[in-house]
């Protein structure tokens, strides 16, 4: 009987995307798309599934610190690599209040190239940029920028303002996967008819300005550097549906997906000041709702002191 149950289930949703295919084809004219400018732009609150995804990836790309102000706010400029740990979502989080769960658990880390420049008067410019290159199936070009000021507090801490942004894209086939086909079923009549058998071109665009608040101890060359910070984020990402006909040309027929949010966020870590002015750093990420995530960077300061 549940044999005979899933064998019509499948039939009924193959009659029902053959329709919707039949219906778009009618209506743009032998698979032409209408005119540019008539997609829908979707305003999703963050209370949503997929304001949630777009809050997730969004968090996961913050440009935190990752390392103690103490240790990048001194004299001369510095270079690093960071790399931070994105948790993968499960089925349920990843299908966004649909049957089909989207293919976003893509890449396990984050490589992000750093580098801090000690500016007059007391002030750090941090500055990276994530180069399109395709790796894990995806192609980010993002970048961030912060600008941060330390004020001695008379004692034995340090409190640095900073005021991080992150601009740029990450391109993938998130909504349309070849996995749809592999896994069979459902998941592959809706690869055939709504992704038109082809693999989409999805653009997910962080938009983000954020100020925080880092309290930090002092240190000495060997020694563990602490420190700790909350800041407001400010963002609006941008999620395009890149389906595309076998032609190349893009699909109108699927929506923007926009959200506006603002939300607060914490983070905690060390910098331990190694020889030959080396610096291993190691940082808890945490914004509420969305996840808790780890980054490490190891970086060189190029001359300073």
């Amino acid at each position: 009987m549940r044999e005979l149950f899933g064998w019509l289930s499948i039939r009924a949703l193959t009659l029902v995307v053959v329709i919707a295919a039949s219906g778009d084809a009618q209506t743009y004219g032998n698979g032409v798309p209408p005119r540019a400018g008539t997609r829908i732009v979707e305003q999703h609150p963050w209370s949503s599934s997929e304001g949630r995804l777009m809050a997730y990836y969004s968090a996961a790309l913050a440009f935190s610190p990752v390392g103690s102000p103490r240790v990048a706010n001194a004299r001369g400029a510095s270079i690093g690599l960071e790399l931070s740990w994105l948790p993968a979502l499960s089925e349920a989080q990843r299908s966004a209040g649909f049957s089909k769960a989207q293919s976003t658990n893509l890449a396990p880390v984050v490589p992000r190239p750093r580098v801090s420049v000690g500016l007059p008067a007391g002030f750090t410019l941090e500055g990276s940029w994530i180069p399109p290159i395709r790796a894990f199936g995806v192609t980010a070009n993002l970048v961030s920028g912060a600008i941060a000021r330390s004020f001695e507090t008379g004692g034995s801490f340090t409190l640095t303002p900073r005021i991080a942004g992150t601009i740029g894209s990450v391109k993938g086939p998130i909504t349309c996967n070849d996995d749809l086909r592999k896994r069979g079923g459902g998941d592959a009549i809706y690869y055939t008819y709504i992704c038109h058998g082809t693999e989409s071109e999805d653009s997910f665009e962080p938009n983000a300005l954020s100020g925080e608040l880092i309290a930090s101890r002092s240190f000495r060359r060997g020694a563990l550097a602490p420190y700790a910070g909350v800041g407001v984020r400010v963002e609006r990402d941008r999620f395009d549906v890149g389906v595309r006909f076998p032609d190349g040309t893009a699909d109108p027929n699927h929506a923007i997906l926009e959200l506006d949010l603002t939300r607060g966020y914490g983070f905690a870590g060390a910098t331990w000041a190694g020889p030959r002015r080396s610096a291993l750093s190691a940082e808890l990420f945490y914004a509420p709702g969305s996840l808790v995530t780890g980054r490490v960077q190891a970086s060189l300061r190029l001359f300073g002191s």
